[in-house]
C-alpha cells in the first residue's frame, strides 16, 4: 500500500527525480546494516530504500525485515544460481525527497535492483531515478495500480503487491457473495491507494449487479472526524446492506470506530490496509461485523490452518524477537522469492536482462500458494487469493479466501485490467 508524508506531486516531480539520476547526492540518508555494492559478478546487490521512521514505518519495517529473512534463507541455501544476495539499505524516513536521494546514491553504488517503499506516492521519486538509469525497481508493497503501469513511471518499475484495484474488486465480489445488493462508499481521499480502492470496489460491485446508494469522502490521515458523514448515512431513508470504507490505518480504523459510536450497525468492509493489531486497538473490544480483504491470516487472527504460514511466523519471530503485526510482512518475504525465482533465469545482471527475467518468470511458491507475479504488460500480481478477515468483539478471525477472475476496466488505462 500506502501513505507518504505528503502526496507525490505528479509528472513534473517525476521528471525532476529522473533528471537527478545522473547526480550523486550525498545528504539526507543513513546506511543501516548494509554491504557495499561492489560490482562483483558473483553477487546480486539489492538496494533497499525503505522507511525505518515516519508514518510509513508501520508498512515498511516488517516487510523489509521479512525480505531480509528470506534473503538469509536463500543465501544459506546456496544463493541464486550460485550467487549470494547482498543488500545496501537506507532509511528514507517516509519522505519522498529522501527516497529520490537514496535511490540516486544506491544506483550510483552499482546496485542490480532497487526496492522502494510500500506506497506509490512515496516510491515514485525513487522509481523514476531507477527508471532513468535502466535499473529495475520493485515497490515492496505499493497498492496503487499506477505502480504497475509501464507508462506512468516506466517499464523498469514493478510492485510486489496485488494492488488496490484487486483489493477493491475482491471486497465487492465477497460482499456480492453474501447476497448484499446495496452499498455506501466512504472514501478516504488522502492517498492514491485509497482512491483507487474505492473506484475499483464501486466498478466491480456495480458490474456484479449491486448498487452504490451513497458516496461520501473524508480527508483521512491522523485526525479523522467523520461526524458529518455519519449524520448523512443515518439520514438515509433506507439503510445500505453494508458500508465500504476505502481507507488505511490509523485513519480507517478511527472512521470505523466513529461509525459504530454513531449508532451505525450495518456491516463494514474495507481493503488490506485495515489489517493489523492497530485496527483492534482503535476500534475497541465491542466492534463486530467489520471485514477486510488482507493477504493472510496469522498471529492475531484465528481460524486459518496453514503450516506454511505458521513456519513463516516462527522463523520471523526467531529472527526479530517478535511476531509480525500485520500480513504486510508476508509481502516482503514473497517479493524476495519472486525476485530470486526470476533471476534464476536471467541472462545476466544487466538491467534489461533483469527486467526481462522479472516479466517472463513463472509462478512462485509462497506460504499462501503459487502466485504469478509479473508479466510484460502488468508489473504486479493479479491472481493473489485474498483472505477475508472478520473483526468480532475485539478479535479477528479468518472467514475464507476470495479471488477475482479479473480487474474491471474503469477507463483509467490500467494495463492489468481485464
Amino acid at each position: 500500500m500506502l501513505s507518504s508524508a505528503r502526496p507525490f506531486s505528479g509528472r513534473k516531480a517525476i521528471l525532476a527525480a529522473a533528471a537527478a539520476a545522473s547526480l550523486l547526492v550525498t545528504a539526507g540518508c543513513s546506511d543501516s546494516g548494509s554491504d557495499d555494492a561492489s560490482g562483483d559478478s558473483d553477487v546480486i546487490t539489492i538496494g533497499f530504500a525503505l522507511s525505518q521512521s515516519g508514518n510509513m514505518a508501520p508498512f515498511d519495517v516488517e516487510p523489509g525485515n521479512a525480505a531480509m529473512l528470506r534473503i538469509k534463507e536463500i543465501n544459506d541455501d546456496g544463493g541464486v544460481d550460485g550467487k549470494q544476495i547482498k543488500t545496501v539499505t537506507k532509511d528514507v524516513r517516509s519522505d519522498p525527497d529522501t527516497v529520490g536521494t537514496a535511490a540516486t546514491e544506491l544506483v550510483a553504488d552499482g546496485i542490480d535492483l532497487l526496492v522502494t517503499p510500500c506506497d506509490f506516492d512515496l516510491s515514485a521519486p525513487g522509481a523514476a531515478v531507477a527508471q532513468a538509469a535502466s535499473v529495475p525497481s520493485v515497490s515492496i508493497c505499493a497498492g496503487d495500480p499506477k505502480m504497475a503501469d509501464t507508462t506512468t513511471l516506466g517499464d523498469y518499475v514493478f510492485s510486489a503487491n496485488a494492488g488496490s484495484d484487486v483489493e477493491g474488486a475482491t471486497g465487492a465480489a465477497w460482499a456480492d457473495a453474501q447476497g448484499w445488493s446495496s452499498a455506501y462508499l466512504l472514501q478516504d481521499e488522502s492517498i492514491e491507494y485509497t482512491k483507487s480502492a474505492g473506484r475499483y470496489f464501486e466498478a466491480e460491485f456495480e458490474e456484479l449487479g449491486g448498487e452504490v446508494v451513497g458516496n461520501d469522502a473524508f480527508p483521512g490521515g491522523d485526525n479523522v472526524n467523520i461526524s458529518s458523514q455519519v449524520s448523512r448515512i443515518k439520514g438515509l431513508a433506507t439503510k445500505p446492506d453494508f458500508i465500504y470504507v476505502a481507507s488505511w490505518n490509523p485513519g480507517g480504523a478511527t472512521a470505523i470506530r466513529q461509525l459504530r459510536e454513531g449508532g451505525i450497525d450495518v456491516p463494514i468492509v474495507g481493503p488490506a490496509a485495515l489489517d493489523g493489531q492497530v485496527l483492534l486497538d482503535i476500534v475497541g473490544d465491542s466492534a463486530s461485523d467489520v471485514y477486510y480483504t488482507g493477504f493472510a491470516c496469522y498471529v492475531y487472527c484465528t481460524g486459518a490452518d496453514s503450516a506454511e504460514l505458521d513456519a513463516f511466523v516462527t522463523d520471523y519471530q526467531a529472527e526479530y524477537d517478535s511476531e509480525p503485526a500485520s500480513s504486510y510482512a508476508l509481502l516482503g518475504y514473497t517479493m524476495v522469492s519472486a525476485i530470486a525465482n526470476a533471476l534464476e533465469g536471467a541472462d545476466s545482471l544487466d538491467g534489461a536482462d533483469v527486467k526481462a527475467a522479472l516479466e517472463s518468470a513463472g509462478p512462485v511458491s509462497t506460504p499462501i500458494g503459487e502466485v504469478q507475479y509479473f508479466s510484460e504488460t502488468c508489473h504486479k500480481i493479479i491472481d493473489m487469493p485474498l483472505s477475508v478477515v472478520e473483526v468480532d468483539q475485539g478479535a479477528m478471525k479468518f472467514v475464507g479466501q476470495q479471488q477475482v477472475d479479473g480487474i474491471p476496466d474503469i477507463g483509467d488505462e490500467n494495463a492489468c485490467a481485464s
